[in-house]
């Protein structure tokens, strides 16, 4: 049962004593600049990394190379490109850092990862399916209260934090306001002053409440309901 009283008081930080498990999963390495600390093991910010393609030629990018590519996560020259630079969409940026890992591994020996095994995501659960690993896939979104209400109130996850995790499965950046409008309407974030007069998160036909005995109701807007073409209501004559 979760502790509502606790939730609230935290108004979207994360729960101090939360499971060690949960700190685990939060903080494992993922692929990718910046998202994570940085992969080669004796580099501790992305500040250090090669600027430029032509930077990883030079006898000093030895050992970011040879740290990388040693990594469990970096399996192609495309995940060495991901983890370097955050210009993965420009054709012609991903172009030269191609060229450029290419050399450098030829420079500093050793075998190119191009064409060896792809690393399988579906190998190892992601973060966000390990914390959410009791519900069916289609119901796990940011905007689903029962799963939301679980990661702030029942494993104390911070708006954050819960926010990076369900960021990690989407091309979009999932942004911690959608996750406390989702909170908000399950009253287990009170609505500041601000966000109290703000309409967007009373719209919508249900939301759950969560009682002080941890009991779950669900409150029908009415009025949002009349507004939603998508919401059709029958009565009985």
């Amino acid at each position: 049962m979760y502790d509502i009283e606790n939730a609230r008081r935290r108004d979207g930080d994360a729960a101090e004593d939360r499971s060690d498990r949960v700190d685990e999963i939060l903080s494992r390495p993922r692929l990718g600049y910046e998202e994570s600390d940085p992969l080669p093991e004796s580099f501790e910010d992305y500040d250090e990394y090669p600027e430029q393609p032509d930077d990883l030629t030079t006898p000093e990018a030895r050992q970011f190379v040879t740290e990388l590519f040693a990594s469990d996560l970096v399996n192609s020259i495309d995940d060495a490109i991901a983890e370097t630079t955050p210009a993965t969409g420009d054709s012609q940026i991903v172009r030269e850092w191609r060229e450029a890992f290419l050399k450098a591994v030829e420079l500093f020996g050793g075998e190119s990862p191009e064409g060896g095994d792809e690393r399988n995501e579906n190998d190892a659960d992601s973060r966000l399916a390990e914390l959410t690993g009791d519900y069916p896939d289609d119901m796990v979104t940011p905007s689903n209260p029962l799963v939301v209400g679980r990661l702030y109130a029942g494993l104390g996850l911070s708006t954050d934090e819960i926010a990076d995790v369900f960021s990690d499965e989407s091309d979009r950046r999932v942004k911690p306001d959608q996750i406390r409008a989702t909170l908000r309407n399950t009253g287990l974030i009170t609505a500041t002053e601000n966000e109290d007069s703000d309409p967007s998160h009373k719209l919508g036909g249900t939301s759950l409440n969560f009682s002080e005995s941890g009991d779950v109701g669900a409150n029908i807007n009415s009025e949002a309901v009349a507004r939603d073409p998508t919401i059709s209501v029958e009565r009985d004559e």
